[in-house]
C-alpha cells in the first residue's frame, strides 16, 4: 500500500475525492492537504504541517499556480510576479523532494476562453496561464520532477471539461482529471 499526498487548489480539491476512490480501491491510501492550498507562498509555509500530519509519503501528486496567476484587484500586486512564482515553486520542490516521496507537479488548467477577464473581480488570461506554466515547466525539469499534463487534458476539450463558471472542473473534467491523476501515481509508483 502506498501513501500518497495530493496538494493544490481548488481544481485538485474537486477531483481529490475520485482520487481517493480509484487509488483507494487499490489499496493505497490517499490523503488531501487540507483545504485549498493556494498561493505558492502560503503552500511553501504550510508543508512542514502538512508532512507531520502526513509523514512519509510515497508519491506527492502537487499542483500550485492559478492563485499566483490570478488578477485580483483586492491584493497587491494584483498579480504575483512570475519570478515570484517560479521562486517559490523552486522551494517547494526542493523541500518536497527532501522527502524522498517520488513528486509530481500537475501544470495549471486553462480557463475558457469565453471566459471575460474583469477589472473589478478574479480573472485570468490563457495566454498568462501558459506563460506560468512553462516557467513551472523550467522548474521542474531543472528539479527532474515529471510533469502531469492537466492543462493539455482540460485544453483539449473545454467545453465538456470546465464547469459553467469556465474556471473550475464540470463532472466530467472531474472524471477526467482523476482518472489522469491515478494514471500518473501509478506509473511514478511502478518504477
Amino acid at each position: 500500500m502506498a501513501r500518497i499526498m495530493l496538494i493544490g487548489d481548488s481544481i485538485r480539491n474537486s477531483y481529490e475525492p475520485l482520487v481517493a476512490e480509484i487509488l483507494g480501491a487499490e489499496g493505497h491510501e490517499v490523503w488531501g492537504a487540507p483545504g485549498n492550498s493556494q498561493f505558492t507562498l502560503f503552500t511553501l509555509a504550510s508543508l512542514g504541517s502538512w508532512l507531520t500530519a502526513f509523514p512519509e509519503p510515497d508519491v506527492v501528486h502537487w499542483n500550485n499556480g492559478l492563485h499566483d496567476i490570478g488578477h485580483n484587484p483586492n491584493r497587491a500586486p494584483v498579480q504575483m510576479p512570475l519570478e515570484v512564482y517560479s521562486g517559490n515553486l523552486r522551494f517547494i520542490g526542493r523541500h518536497l523532494l527532501t522527502t524522498e516521496a517520488r513528486i509530481i507537479f500537475a501544470s495549471n488548467t486553462p480557463v475558457h476562453p469565453d471566459r471575460p477577464f474583469r477589472d473589478d473581480q478574479w480573472s485570468w488570461r490563457n495566454e498568462e496561464i501558459d506563460a506560468y506554466n512553462d516557467a513551472a515547466r523550467l522548474v521542474m525539469t531543472e528539479l527532474e520532477i515529471p510533469i502531469n499534463e492537466l492543462h493539455t487534458l482540460v485544453a483539449s476539450d473545454v467545453g465538456r471539461l470546465l464547469s459553467s463558471d469556465q474556471l473550475h472542473l464540470s463532472d466530467a473534467g472531474k472524471q477526467t482529471c482523476a482518472e489522469a491523476v491515478g494514471a500518473a501515481i501509478r506509473t511514478h509508483l511502478s518504477t
